[in-house]
C-alpha cells in the first residue's frame, strides 16, 4: 500500500508541474511579443528535468527566461518573418502561369519542409547550446536534416498534440509543457550522440 501511495503521489507531482509549467508558459505568452521567450523558457526547463536537475520551477522558468530572452526574441521574430513571407510566396506563387506556378510552389514546399525541420530543432539547441543567434538557426537546419527520423518522430507528436488541442481545446493547459518535454527528450538524445562524437574527434 505504501509503494502505491507513492506512486500515486509521484504521478500527481508529476502531472502538477507539468500544468504549471503550461500554465506560467501560456501566462508568459500573453504579451505576444513573449511567445519566443516564453517558449525557450519552457524548453530551458524541461532540458533541467531531463538532465536531472530539481529546482524551484518558477524560479527556474524566470531564470531561463531572463537567460534566453534576448537571443530567442531575435531568432523567434526572424523566424516568424519568414514563416509569412513563404505564407505570402505561395499567395504570389498560386497566381502565376502554370508552368511558373510549378516551379515555384515546388521549391516553396521544400523551403517550407526545412522550415519546418528547422522549427522542431530550434528551442531545444537555443536552450542547450551557448551560441549566437546565427549559430542556433544554422543548426537547427543542419541537425534536423542530419538527424531526420527523430525530426519526422518530433514533427508528428507535434502535429497529433495541436490535433488533440483544436478537437479538447480544455487540453490547452497541459499539451505544451508536453509537447516541449517530449521533443526536447527526443531532440536530446541526438544531442548526446553529437557531443559523444565530437569529444571522440
Amino acid at each position: 500500500m505504501n509503494i502505491l501511495d507513492t506512486r500515486v503521489y509521484r504521478w500527481l507531482e508529476v502531472a502538477t508541474d507539468f500544468f504549471l509549467l503550461n500554465l506560467m508558459w501560456l501566462v508568459a505568452c500573453l504579451p505576444i511579443v513573449t511567445i519566443f521567450p516564453s517558449t525557450a523558457a519552457m524548453f530551458g526547463v524541461v532540458r533541467d528535468w531531463v538532465r536531472g536537475k530539481e529546482g524551484s520551477l518558477i524560479l527556474t522558468f524566470v531564470t531561463r527566461f531572463r537567460e534566453n530572452f534576448a537571443q530567442s526574441l531575435v531568432v523567434g521574430v526572424l523566424w516568424a518573418l519568414f514563416g509569412g513571407t513563404l505564407y505570402l510566396d505561395f499567395i504570389v506563387a498560386s497566381q502565376l502561369a502554370l508552368g511558373a506556378k510549378v516551379v515555384m510552389t515546388s521549391l516553396l514546399v521544400l523551403a517550407s519542409l526545412l522550415y519546418a525541420f528547422g522549427s522542431v530543432f530550434l528551442f531545444p539547441v537555443m536552450v542547450h547550446y551557448e551560441t549566437g543567434w546565427r549559430t542556433v538557426i544554422k543548426n537547427s537546419l543542419l541537425i534536423s536534416i542530419g538527424r531526420l527520423p527523430t525530426t519526422l518522430v518530433c514533427l508528428v507528436f507535434g502535429i497529433v498534440m495541436v490535433g488533440l488541442t483544436v478537437i479538447v481545446p480544455l487540453l490547452v493547459v497541459i499539451t505544451g509543457s508536453i509537447t516541449a518535454y517530449v521533443i526536447y527528450r527526443l531532440c536530446d538524445r541526438e544531442f548526446n550522440k553529437i557531443d559523444a562524437a565530437s569529444g571522440n574527434a
